[in-house]
């Protein structure tokens, strides 16, 4: 662990992050005759906030300005002898580098200059990245269910969708990129982590981005270089938008009506009108300088309003059952029925039919759904549910350059949504089974400092709050009718609460034909839990568990059917109310402290996490680049901060060898007692996971083709992990029996 904190350490002090969020601008500055133009003056401006950079060519003509911030961007450049050249509407795409070549047409005086049109290579000649740019214009016109800004990457090549998209405030459809596991891709905003840490879906942010936000949106599929990583899926980098030496702003409203619904066919078959149906979503934002070309703000906030329903089906007792009776099918296809005194007959304890088994079916609705239920003793109930589900997002951002010579330039940017949707009830007046809240909030900050015209520096901090909380009815133990649908909800509630706190830095170095970047990420994650899903007992009325509860049931006077003894065994423990399973929930502290039923179990757990790396894009000719790195990755075991975690009291891979040399002996393991479980922070206890030290080299070649219209780029990545002991385990497989080496 203190080396672990010492490592932790020094990559705070270093500041070495993921580089994320920026772009980059290259080209070669050549004359009339074609030949290379070497210490060319070159600025660099965007055009909607006024920032500029300046530069020189080196010796063999080329020039590039890394860290640029996606937008508008024009160049002039000077040499003598030359009229002066000015390249105008230069669109930067986030974490996509552009080529522009920069050619002096003709001599001229030093007040002459010459306005050309930009050419950008948006194709990426640089390394083997696959991925598309997304601007802001494509995102407001894309139609996109939810306005799930993120699932924009099911259009993606090599990406496959699955699930569903929910109504509810998080989008819960999942994925997985080029065949890798759903749970590997990261999605950032800003430069600063907004991945759902809980479960990691491809398509999910923490923080809802509307549409009308994102300046931008990038997703890197495969080949990857050093400079992204946490996962080997499609990395997702989000931009929000700025504001700019102009006003803008926006006002929107969509409205879905029932009025361009249909029914569906089982309401229609039973009578039941359509469900309402009403999605409201509205909205604006407004974007613009504080102080021209210094202090730059943009703020958008989007509502939903649902106030629509969901058809529901029940499972309650026919009316027949109500009065004690009990219908069966015989042999011969014949419905029969047993009275109450037949019932009490057939009883073994000869008590019959419980009366308050019968007074709790008596308060169920009358079923109006014969497709439901078993229709001999059950039948189905279907009724219009409301669903109204409320949402708000809010973001701000500001923009402020420190100097004039925008060599220093800050940058806040804030997230807030307070969302609320209530489940269905159990049925028509009651509340709802459960209502989910949601208060997620995020913020993140940064700071760019141009050290000179080849070397920048970007660091930045954010901290992205997930806050989720779903409310449940269960207040107390309770007992079910099996086969029977609850007539009081039994959900159960759940809050949790996951701060993650990320800092980075970027360091930019362009010397000569290298483009060297260094970074690396620090992040503190905390999944704070509060759950009742275990804190209370329940019981159920099921055939079969208990003497007396299953054939004993049945008369040998009546001839019933084989496939409707299920049917008639679960009516009669309903109706005779015979108890005979039950489930109790222990919940202990690892001290062995008896939790009382209804009390929650509460977790907090705990993780740090650390990565860097180190990459060079060399030029060795202006349309040949090679670009290779290193990832290093520093994840300690996740551990539960208030110290409520077992681990086993030997390696596990001690006990497979021990148990195995039992085993070949004829031995049972059980008696041996090889292994227990102790307190993972008490002498001998070790972690549930593995400390993962994973080394990722990555390399990869490009090349433009055909007059830089098309590209060939060729890339490998490799990763592994590597045991505290220091001997890499290809294939992210651990070494048995190594230290640290344990199971949940």
């Amino acid at each position: 662990m203190s080396k672990c904190i010492r490592t932790l350490l020094l990559l705070a002090i270093l500041a070495l992050p993921v580089l994320a969020q920026n772009s980059a601008l290259n080209g070669t500055v050549t004359d009339p005759s074609g030949a290379v133009v070497p210490n060319a003056d070159l600025v660099v401006s965007n055009q909607d906030t006024g920032a500029s950079r300046t530069g020189l060519s080196d010796a063999k003509g080329h020039y590039e300005f890394d860290q640029l911030a996606p937008g508008r961007y024009k160049i002039q450049a000077k040499a003598p002898g030359f009229a002066e050249v000015l390249i105008g509407d230069i669109q930067l795409l986030v974490n996509q580098p552009a080529t522009i070549a920069v050619k002096f047409e003709k001599t001229g005086t030093v007040n002459e200059t010459i306005q050309v049109e930009a050419t950008a290579t948006q194709l990426n000649t640089v390394d083997a990245t696959l991925g598309n740019v997304i601007n802001s214009q494509a995102i407001e016109e894309l139609p996109m269910y939810a306005r799930n800004v993120a699932g924009l990457l099911a259009l993606q090549p090599g990406v496959t969708s699955f699930g569903s998209f929910g109504s509810g405030t998080l989008d819960d459809r999942s994925g997985s990129v080029n065949g890798g596991r759903s749970d590997q891709s990261n999605i950032t905003l800003d430069g600063v982590d907004v991945l759902q840490e809980t479960n990691r879906a491809a398509f999910t942010s923490v923080l809802r981005v509307t549409p009308d936000s994102v300046e931008e949106f990038r997703v890197t599929t495969t080949n990857g270089g050093a400079d992204t990583g946490r996962g080997s899926g499609a990395d997702i980098a989000l931009v929000t938008k700025t504001g700019t030496n102009q006003f803008h702003g926006s006002a929107y409203e969509y409205r879905r009506g029932t009025e361009t619904a249909a029914n569906s066919f089982f309401n229609n078959r039973i009578g039941l009108p359509i469900a309402p149906l009403l999605i409201n979503i509205f909205g604006g934002s407004v974007g613009g300088p504080v102080i021209k070309n210094k202090l730059f703000f943009f703020i958008n906030y989007e509502g939903r309003r649902d106030a629509s329903s969901t058809s529901v089906t029940r499972t309650v007792p026919m009316e027949s059952m109500k009065l004690g009776e009990v219908n069966y099918q015989t042999k011969a296809g014949q419905m029969m029925q047993l009275s109450p005194a037949q019932v009490q007959a057939a009883d073994p304890a000869g008590i019959g039919v419980d009366p308050a088994a019968l007074a709790v079916m008596k308060l169920y609705p009358v079923g109006n759904n014969n497709s439901g239920g078993d229709q001999v003793n059950t039948t189905g109930y279907t009724f219009n549910a409301p669903v109204h589900n409320t949402q708000n997002t809010y973001i701000a951002r500001l923009d402020y350059k420190i100097d004039d010579a925008g060599k220093h330039s800050l940058f806040w940017r804030g997230n807030l949504q307070n969302d609320s949707m209530n489940g269905t009830p159990e049925f028509p007046g009651d509340v709802p089974n459960s209502v989910s809240l949601s208060n997620s909030k995020g913020d993140a900050m940064g700071y760019v400092a141009v050290i000179s015209p080849t070397m920048v520096n970007t660091l930045r901090y954010g901290e992205t709050r997930a806050g989720n909380q779903t409310t449940g009815v269960l207040n107390s133990n309770y007992t079910l009718f099996r086969g029977i649908s609850g007539i009081y909800g039994t959900s159960t509630g759940l809050t949790q609460i996951v701060p993650v706190h990320t800092i980075t830095d970027d360091l930019s170095w362009n010397r000569g034909r290298h483009d060297i970047k260094i970074g690396g990420v620090v992040r503190f994650v905390s999944v704070q839990s509060t759950s009742y899903a275990n804190s209370f007992d329940n019981a159920l009325t099921n055939a079969s568990t208990l003497k007396g509860s299953g054939n004993d049931l049945i008369p040998s006077s009546i001839s019933l059917a084989s496939g409707d003894k299920t049917t008639y065994e679960y009516a009669m423990t309903a109706l005779l109310g015979l108890v005979s399973q039950a489930t109790a929930n222990y919940n202990n502290l690892v001290d062995g402290t008896l939790l009382p039923s209804g009390a929650p179990v509460v977790r907090n757990f705990v993780n740090t996490e650390g990565e860097m790396y180190a990459q060079d894009s060399w030029r060795i000719k202006n349309n040949f680049t090679v670009t290779y790195g290193l990832r290093f990755s520093l994840m300690p075991p996740v551990h539960e901060a208030n110290g409520q975690q077992v681990s086993t009291n030997i390696p596990v891979g001690q006990w497979f060898n021990e148990r195995g040399a039992l085993a070949d002996q004829g031995q049972s393991q059980m008696e041996a007692g090889l292994i227990s479980f102790i307190p993972a922070n008490s002498p001998g206890g070790r972690p549930i996971y593995p400390y993962h030290r994973n080394p990722a080299p990555r390399l990869s070649l490009a090349s433009p083709m055909r007059g830089e219209k098309s590209s060939l780029g060729v890339g490998a990545m490799a990763g592994g992990m590597v045991d505290p002991s220091g001997v890499l385990s290809p294939g992210n497989t651990y070494p048995e029996g190594a230290p640290g080496n344990s199971t949940d």
